[in-house]
This record gives C-alpha cells, sequence and structure tokens, in this order.
C-alpha cells in the first residue's frame, strides 16, 4: 500500500477482518474457496466479478494449511490471477519438525512464558508428553507441506523455492511483553542450529506464476 499498490486483505475470520480495518488495512471477510461471491458485499473493496482475473499477484501467509479443501480454493486463486502473475507463498511443513525440533520449540516457549513474556502453554512439572507427540497432536489436523506443494506445483509454475526457519516466528507470534531483541534472538538461534544441521528449517517460501 505504501507503494502505491490497491491491496484487498481477505480472512474468513470477522475478529481478523475487524483487526485489520482498525489498523487501516482494506480487508475483506471471505472465504477465499468461494471469493469474492463469498465476500461481505457491504465492503467498498468487493468488485464486480465476471469470472476474469482480479488480482497481478497473490500472497497466502501461513494460511494455506488451514485451507479446506486444499484443491478448489488453489483453483479459485489460480483464477483470481492474471495470466503470468505471482503466487507467493509463505508456509511450514509441520511434519517436517522432528524431536530436536519440537524439544528446542517447547522448551523455548516455556522459559519465554515463565519469564511472563509469552501467552504460551507450560507443561506441569513431573515428567511431561513427548515433544514430538505433543506436536502431532497439536498440528495433526493441518494440511502437510508436501500436500500443498504438490496441490501448488499442479496448478502453477514454480519459480523458486526455499526452506526457511519458522518455528522462532511461531514463538515470537505468542509473545507479549518483549522487545524486538528477544524475537531477534530466537530467529538467530534457530538460524544458526540450521546451519549447524542440529535442526531441520520446518518453513518454506516459494513463488510461482500462474500458467
Amino acid at each position: 500500500m505504501r507503494r502505491g499498490h490497491l491491496v484487498t486483505a481477505i480472512d474468513i475470520s470477522p475478529e481478523a477482518v475487524g483487526a485489520a480495518r482498525a489498523a487501516g488495512v482494506p480487508a475483506v471477510q471471505a472465504d477465499i474457496v468461494t471469493y469474492p461471491d463469498s465476500a461481505d458485499d457491504d465492503h467498498a473493496l468487493v468488485r464486480h466479478y465476471d469470472g476474469e482475473s482480479l488480482f497481478d499477484a497473490v500472497v497466502m501467509s501461513l494460511s494455506l494449511h488451514h485451507v479446506h479443501p486444499l484443491q478448489a480454493a488453489l483453483d479459485r486463486v489460480r483464477s483470481l490471477l492474471r495470466p503470468g502473475g505471482l503466487l507467493v507463498v509463505d508456509e511450514f511443513g509441520w511434519e517436517w519438525a522432528d524431536r530436536a525440533a519440537t524439544t528446542w520449540f517447547y522448551d523455548a516457549g516455556s522459559l519465554l512464558a515463565a519469564a511472563g513474556v509469552a501467552d504460551f502453554t507450560r507443561e506441569p512439572s513431573g515428567p511431561g508428553r513427548d515433544p514430538l507427540e505433543r506436536w502431532r497432536e497439536a498440528h495433526g489436523d493441518h494440511t502437510p507441506a508436501d500436500v500443498m506443494l504438490a496441490a501448488l506445483a499442479e496448478r502453477f509454475q514454480v519459480t523458486s523455492m526455499r526452506r526457511e526457519p519458522y518455528l522462532s516466528r511461531y514463538i515470537g507470534g505468542k509473545v507479549t511483553n518483549s522487545s524486538t531483541d528477544v524475537l531477534n534472538e530466537l530467529w538467530r538461534i534457530e538460524r544458526d542450529r540450521i546451519a549447524a544441521g542440529t535442526l531441520p528449517p520446518t518453513g518454506f517460501r516459494m513463488t510461482a506464476r500462474s500458467m
């Protein structure tokens, strides 16, 4: 928006849309599977849709793993993009996290919660659940990265794909009272552990073009 682009933010949650609008973001409450037909049509940004593309670019940020049905959503995204339009996907693969990654995640989150700076559920004292089992229970209903990537490759021309740190971002989203130093340090530690081979990268960023 600061660079002069016309932006439409779409979310199915009325709370998320309300928060975005309060921050000055032009947001529309809608299901991406049926957008713009499902949009709240009292909003000025909902335009007449005649089956032609509406957007030069679509960004899906940490949303695709929640979207069902996945194939229908990506079909709609493809129809909304102009020919050659850009798709940017910022996601994570919950199935890529191993025991080392989940142990680091829950330990770091618990420490920040104990310090009073994060809204993170801590394990009760005494022997706790296996962190990998806990992670799988919490994320098993999310679409796996391999499924997302396969569905994307079927519909778009992938131009770049790279694995990224993600766990520090996940924890950072739960930080409630801290300076950016804590967030930057989490990111640095995860990045360095990935480089050393002791943690796997669990996030990914992909760019693609509509065909």
